[in-house]
């Protein structure tokens, strides 16, 4: 009865062991299909360069480490967890409010990626990009001991995203703005390595120039809007940074830049503006990244094949590189950070640290349009505020919102530059030299510890520095409020300057203002475009309004997710047009004339309805002229093997406003090319993406698909052949084999990197499980070319115990000292 009784009780376990098994495995499959990138969403609006969230979903996941580009390669860490939204997978042991901020930041970002690249990477509709985040340096090198990688990032590096898996490891440095750009920068490495599985087809103009450049941004968290391409900005500004090298270097050309491996952050920054700053250069710049990826150079061809490419893709490269000097030496930034830890929300600046004693000063100097080439100011300009309201060229304001806490202490304003010394206006163009900042003339006023305004002027000869008490009502409402107005109004018949001072509610403001008489020599020199802001021992947000600042009013055309600066809708179609000239410009005569045209005239909002209505008789005349042979360019139609969770599928884009008849073929051979099984496929393929599954037939080696693709009047014959089992870089798999003379064999297959060369060892030793021994290895000398895989064979004795096999490959892939380990036990 006792031995009845355990029994039932036993079963009775099992099977509510097996029903809490199926219940968490259903919890499980509930889990993994509510977190799948197609039902995960993201509203946006984007506006050009700068995209606005609306809502997104993040899902904490956990220890469950989500399906990415770095599938295999990258694992779980001490502390950390991972949470995913639609696009990106962030693996941090941050607070949440970070890891939400860093994915929103992300997503924003991802149109922007695919604009600058002209494509998504194939399967990000049910596959991420992994990103990790740590609290610190050390943290994130422990996270990627994790991964097999046997050093953290460079010294020098606020983050780095590795060739071997394809993932950027990122880690915050003190300065805010910084901890937001290295994330948006890393990522893009990332999501360019997702392409075609790594980055090094490009050479560091474009791999750093455009990360660099992307994450040149301005963030407003107020608005969760966020600027990338951003050109002329404050914090971390590489306008300087450019200018600085240019002029050390002696003038480099952008053969120079390319030719030279050695980073130069402000000069590729400068070249990826200049070729994207024109409608007609962009165009050649994307045709130009297109086909140096599907050259896809070996690190070591890829700066020759870069340079030849360039010249060309750019048919007057002479012009190209005048027009590049130009660009440079025409430059004027609006922004320069005299001193001090400047940070940027939106267009409010405020300091990172708290010094008692020194001043901070940040000067905007816009230059007038007719005399620039580049952008000004190109982010969107401050929301309106009740307090402020300028009506005149001779008005300007600045709006500080006070960090509460700190309302009685420090001192916050502005300044009017008035007479720059000619040895910081030299410096300021060439950034040669050493700047003498107490030089300059300044009219400024400060806010002191909340209670009054203090009204000075440096360098400047009959003029007593003043102040003026705020009074009891001015004091309560910025209590209240925790908000003051400052306008000023410079009057030049009476050359003096009126303040005016403004806090409360709309309904109620309290306003206080002042006039101050100037001396004639520091009037003349005044101009409300030319100010500084100024700050010391607070966090205090100051915000300027400028005259030339204007609201943004966004018509519904403009918020349809359109990337390109110049707001055109019918781009992508004028892109395909641009590409088939390009391809066939023999044929297609004068087609490079009439679509110069057309593209010169984007900077034109007013003709982008008469451009869009010329495009389809354009289409129809090449459709006409080309007849089939057009078929690839005119449509953008792609069609590719790629492979899901290690299975192939074949995906087609259909970038098009038709629909695409596709019938296909599909061979399934072993390893002696001989036929196992064929698949049909027929199928309308509505505009855009597909991914259609292939079947899963056993002992398949190769794949080649005869595909028909019909589009409008054009069709297209192809032939596709594909691995059935995907290349991933260097990747290792120990394999046991018939035992021979008493002696165990094995096999080790190594696969080469997508590009540069891998060197290492192979270790291979056994361990008894039962007793001590000293394990004796077997070492192996490792030299395997990008795409070769090699096969390494073992022999060691049979062992009656039971045994531990373990291969051990000390690698150096391309530069990055990893660590692979496969065992076997026997």
């Amino acid at each position: 009865m006792k031995n009845l009784s355990f029994t039932l009780l036993l079963f009775f376990l099992c099977a509510c062991q097996t029903n809490s098994q199926a219940i968490a495995n259903d919890n499980i499959a509930i889990q993994a299909k509510s977190t799948s990138p197609a039902v995960m969403q993201v509203d946006l609006s984007v506006q050009g360069h700068t995209s606005t969230l609306h809502n997104m979903n993040i899902t904490f996941l956990g220890q469950t480490i989500p399906y990415t580009y770095s599938d295999g390669k990258i694992s779980n860490s001490r502390g950390y967890d991972w949470w995913v939204s639609k696009h990106f997978a962030l693996k941090s042991d941050l607070p949440k409010e970070k890891v939400t901020l860093y994915l929103e930041l992300l997503e924003m970002a991802y149109p922007h990626y695919v604009s600058l690249f002209g494509m998504e990477p194939p399967n990000i509709e049910r596959q991420r990009i992994a990103v990790v985040y740590g609290s610190s340096r050390e943290r994130v090198r422990e996270a990627m001991l994790d991964d097999g990688f046997l050093r953290g990032v460079h010294d020098t590096a606020g983050g780095e995203t590795m060739f071997y898996n394809r993932a950027g490891y990122n880690f915050p440095s003190h300065r805010e703005h910084h901890q937001r750009y290295i994330v948006i920068h890393e990522t893009m490495h990332a999501f360019h390595m997702a392409l075609n599985g790594h980055s090094t087809w490009a050479p560091n103009w474009i791999t750093e120039g455009l990360a660099d450049s992307v994450a040149h941004h301005v963030y407003d968290p107020k608005q969760k809007q966020l600027t990338v391409m951003v050109f002329d900005r404050a914090p971390m500004n590489y306008i300087e940074t450019g200018l600085k090298q240019y002029y050390s270097a002696n003038k480099p050309t952008i053969e120079q830049i390319n030719d030279d491996p050695t980073l130069k952050r402000g000069l590729n920054f400068f070249i990826i503006h200049y070729l994207l700053s024109s409608p007609e250069r962009a165009q050649y710049f994307a045709y130009f990244v297109q086909q140096l990826r599907l050259a896809n150079p070996h690190s070591e061809a890829t700066l020759s094949t870069a340079n030849s490419l360039l010249k060309n893709t750019f048919k007057d490269w002479l012009s190209i590189e005048q027009g590049f000097a130009d660009f440079v030496q025409n430059i004027r930034p609006s922004f320069h950070l005299v001193s001090g830890p400047w940070e940027q929300n939106g267009n409010a600046y405020w300091l990172r640290n708290i010094h008692s004693t020194e001043l901070s000063r940040l000067d905007i100097n816009p230059a007038n349009k007719a005399e620039v080439s580049h952008p000004i100011i190109d982010f969107p300009v401050p929301m309106p505020n009740p307090l402020i309201t300028l009506s005149a060229n001779n008005e300007l304001a600045a709006l500080i919102e006070f960090e509460t806490a700190q309302l009685h202490r420090g001192a916050i304003g502005l300044a009017l530059q008035g007479k720059i010394s000619a040895e910081n206006q030299h410096y300021r163009r060439t950034f040669i030299g050493k700047e003498q900042a107490n030089n300059d003339q300044l009219l400024t006023l400060l806010v002191v510890d909340g209670e009054r305004l203090a009204l000075s002027a440096s360098n400047t000869k009959g003029f007593n520095n003043q102040q003026i008490a705020f009074t009891p009502e001015l004091k309560q409402a910025i209590a209240s409020n925790a908000m003051l107005a400052i306008k000023l109004s410079l009057n030049a018949t009476q050359q003096q300057l009126t303040v005016m001072l403004s806090a409360g509610t709309t309904n109620e403001p309290v306003i206080q203002s002042f006039t101050a008489k100037l001396p004639h020599a520091l009037f003349t020199e005044l101009n409300t475009r030319k100010i500084s802001l100024l700050s010391k021992n607070n966090n205090h947000k100051i915000t300027p309004y400028l005259f030339a600042n204007k609201t943004n009013t966004l018509s519904s055309d403009q918020l349809n997710k359109i990337t390109n600066p110049w707001l055109f809708k019918g781009y992508a179609k004028l892109n395909r047009l641009f590409i088939t000239c390009q391809t066939y410009s023999v044929q297609l005569k004068n087609c490079q004339r009439e679509l110069a045209i057309l593209i010169k005239q984007l900077n034109q909002p007013q003709r982008h309805s008469a451009i869009r209505a010329a495009l389809p008789a354009l289409v129809k005349q090449y459709q006409t002229t080309l007849g089939d042979t057009g078929f690839s360019p005119l449509s953008g139609i792609t069609s590719g093997v790629y492979y899901h969770q290690g299975n192939p599928f074949l995906r087609v884009e259909n970038p098009s406003d038709l629909n695409l008849t596709l019938a296909a073929n599909v061979d399934f051979n072993d390893n002696n090319g001989e036929l196992l099984n064929s698949q049909q496929l027929k199928q309308v393929l509505t505009p855009g993406i597909h991914n259609i599954a292939l079947e899963n037939v056993n002992n398949t080696n190769t794949l080649m698909i005869k595909q028909t693709l019909n589009w409008g009047e054009l069709s297209q014959n192809s032939q596709l052949n594909a691995l059935a089992i995907p290349f991933d870089g260097v990747q290792m798999q120990l394999t046991q084999l018939a035992d021979v003379h008493e002696n165990w064999q094995f096999d080790l297959s190594l696969s080469g990197p997508y590009s540069g060369e891998t060197t290492g060892e192979l270790h291979l030793k056994t361990l008894n499980y039962h007793s001590l021994t000293t394990p004796k290895a077997l070492i192996k000398k490792v030299n395997i070319v990008p795409y070769q895989q090699q096969n390494y064979h073992f022999s060691v004795p049979i062992s009656n115990d039971k045994t531990l096999v373990e291969v051990t490959a000390l690698l150096n892939v391309d530069g990055e000292e990893i660590r692979l380990v496969e065992q076997l036990s026997l």
